[in-house]
């Protein structure tokens, strides 16, 4: 009688932001609360996963781009004090490049996760922890999560209006919900 061994591996595949992934950046003012909104990100990770595709093993590369014109609040002459205190005409981008995942735990679809990465806002390069949750789908991974910043970490001075009457608070919550599907090639 022979036996073949047959040996179940773990690969490494490329992963693409889908359409429709949101990020929100959240704040307070001396008026009201506020939040604006973007759909319109690209990004790309490497995952290491299981051989058939629906676990989540390790991340060993990710990073998100949003263009800072396409937040939204649905009131224009906010997103042009944003895109001002957020210095877009030179900056045209925020960007969160992954450094460490600090935990990437997986139960059946469930995963949680703490990771570490270099979020550049206005032009400035900051050290974040993220933490949050996911789900595993057949090709893709879901990811949802938070962190808070303030402004003047990034040389962002808080945004005023009606000549310094409204102030904008300095912490910014920044949260999204990304979906990785496998890459095509």
């Amino acid at each position: 009688m022979m036996f073949t061994g047959i040996s179940l591996v773990n690969a490494q595949q490329v992963y693409n932001l889908s359409s429709g992934s949101e990020l929100k950046v959240s704040g307070t003012s001396s008026l009201h609360d506020w939040t604006m909104k973007s759909s319109k990100g690209s990004g790309k990770a490497t995952f290491t996963v299981s051989v058939d595709g629906n676990e989540i093993q390790g991340i060993s590369a990710l990073q998100v781009v949003i263009n800072v014109q396409t937040l939204k609040s649905g009131k224009g002459g906010m997103d042009d004090k944003a895109y001002e205190a957020l210095k877009a005409k030179n900056n045209k981008n925020i960007t969160f490049t992954l450094t460490e995942m600090k935990s990437l735990k997986q139960s059946g679809d469930a995963i949680t996760f703490t990771a570490v990465g270099d979020l550049t806002v206005a032009g400035v390069k900051r050290p974040v922890t993220l933490t949050g949750k996911g789900k595993a789908g057949a090709e893709t991974f879901q990811f949802e999560g938070s962190t808070k910043v303030k402004m003047t970490d990034f040389k962002i001075e808080p945004p005023t209006a009606v000549f310094g009457t409204i102030k904008t608070g300095d912490e910014i919550t920044l949260s999204f919900n990304a979906t990785f599907k496998k890459s095509d090639k």
